[in-house]
């Protein structure tokens, strides 16, 4: 769902707006929760047990063993805790090692726009040449199949997407998921698919991996992590899972650029997984509720944007205020006091918008929305399909 904006739009001009009131932040990417308490217990004891040296080098067995498990009843991918399964210093180093391991010197790289900016910064350091698919606004920056099929070519290897999808909340629903995969098989495409915000849906949305469908699994690598789940962003503990082909040199440059992850975290990670997943279900809450504070508050003040089907973030269409960039950002937060990520580190479709992250308490997110909303001047839209 996304906002109309009406084309004659009063835009205030002049000095900024002098403010008395305190800044809000909401420019990160993380809930703010505790890591909870009985994965820190599991940190503790493995510390008191002598947990300060190197693991297994592709990670703890009982850590491998456990993704293993997760990935084969939560999404269908069967995939063997010894070869197939890797952990690292979190989803950034699992894209790092994957993309500069698969890519060879001028290989061809399809990357989904908005997107992750590490996609094609990564693709780019492995000596890849990116071609960024723009997805349309008016249909929420939905990943479009039929412009992966207008940007492949014969140097095609790899297709670099995200479901859930940050910053526009997109979900890539079953019957596009098949048509991906259908055209990766059809062009003999790597699928690297990032699924870190995997808990993340709303209003009935459901995610499915991509290296579940069949034909797939051979050629996908799935990235994951504990960051977002569990609040362990600070832990840097992630993993790569997909055939062992794919990760046996994977694994070679993981070793040789950070030996293994640090003990300490993947013990906490094996206590996550493996035990209560009800600080999951709390972090949906507290986001679902921080979400729907903030697409309520911005339908009130009149502010376009897009209402997100997953994801920690909610993009806000500022084309209405005639700047771009960082220079909109940094114009937004002087005369507001309200300080939004620019939307020009995703994609220059997104150069004019602006992401508001959900990392703070709801009556926080309606502050900072009622200070948004003069800035649009005193016209309303209507939100429409």
């Amino acid at each position: 769902m996304i906002m109309a904006t009406p084309a004659d739009r009063h835009i205030p001009v002049g000095e900024p707006m002098h403010t008395d009131f305190s800044r809000i932040d909401l420019s990160g990417a993380d809930l703010g929760l505790a890591t909870p308490a009985h994965v820190r217990e599991a940190a503790k004891r493995a510390l008191d047990e002598g947990a300060t040296h190197y693991t297994t080098r592709p990670g703890l067995d009982s850590l491998r063993q456990a993704v293993a498990a997760k990935l084969a009843h939560a999404n269908g991918i069967m995939v063997k805790p010894d070869g197939e399964v890797l952990i690292t210093c979190g989803s950034q180093e699992a894209l790092f090692i994957t993309l500069h391991v698969l890519l060879n010197p001028g290989d061809h790289v399809l990357i989904p726009q908005p997107a992750n900016p590490a996609y094609a910064a990564l693709a780019r350091q492995a000596h890849g040449r990116v071609f960024a698919v723009p997805g349309d606004p008016a249909h929420g920056f939905a990943l479009d199949v039929a412009g992966l099929a207008r940007r492949v070519t014969k140097r095609t290897r790899m297709l670099v997407f995200a479901s859930p999808a940050s910053p526009a909340g997109t979900v890539v629903d079953e019957a596009n998921l098949q048509r991906i995969a259908d055209f990766a098989i059809a062009h003999d495409l790597l699928v690297v698919a990032d699924e870190s915000l995997e808990p993340f849906v709303y209003d009935g949305a459901v995610h499915r991996s991509i290296a579940s469908l069949p034909g797939m699994a051979e050629r996908t690598v799935t990235i994951n992590g504990f960051s977002h789940p569990y609040a362990m962003h600070g832990w840097r503990v992630g993993y790569v899972a997909g055939p062992a082909r794919l990760l046996a040199p994977i694994t070679q440059l993981k070793q040789a650029l950070s030996i293994c992850s640090p003990a300490v975290s993947q013990y906490a990670a094996v206590a996550a997984i493996e035990g209560s997943q009800a600080p999951v279900a709390e972090a949906l809450q507290v986001a679902a509720e921080r979400r729907s504070c903030a697409v309520a508050a911005l339908t009130e003040a009149g502010i376009p944007h897009i209402r997100p089907a997953a994801g920690l973030d909610v993009l806000v269409d500022a084309r209405a205020l005639q700047r771009t960039g960082a220079d909109l950002a940094r114009w937004v937060a002087r005369h507001s006091n309200v300080v939004l990520g620019s939307g020009a580190v995703y994609c220059p479709s997104t150069a004019s918008w602006l992401r508001l992250g959900l990392t703070h308490p709801a009556p926080v997110i309606r502050e900072a929305v009622g200070r948004l909303g003069p800035l649009y001047g005193s016209s309303r839209m209507t939100e429409v399909s």
